[in-house]
């Protein structure tokens, strides 16, 4: 292959990855919903379905779970926080 088709292949790849770029980014910009639509929150009773769940907690009673310990201090107390802004310089 001579100097000169390698340099026009590679202005060809460049010219099809720009096009295809550009293609993907109008075919992802077109598809884009720009009107917000804001339903209002309904408040929903509990359906008799979920409260007449019955939550199985045998496993509360296994062994394993009794042989579990606190690992370190409950509650935690807090240490030495930053500075109040992190933001303001020094």
């Amino acid at each position: 292959m001579s100097p000169a088709n390698k340099i026009d292949s590679e202005k060809l790849f460049i010219a099809l990855i720009l096009f295809a770029g550009l293609a993907m980014a109008y075919l992802l910009g077109s598809s884009i919903d720009t009107s917000i639509v804001v339903q209002p929150t309904v408040v929903r009773e509990v359906s008799p379905e979920l409260a007449s769940v019955n939550l199985d907690l045998t496993v509360l009673d296994n062994i394993l779970f009794k042989q579990l310990k606190v690992f370190g201090v409950i509650p935690v107390n807090p240490g030495q926080t930053g500075r109040e802004n992190p933001f303001l310089p020094f």
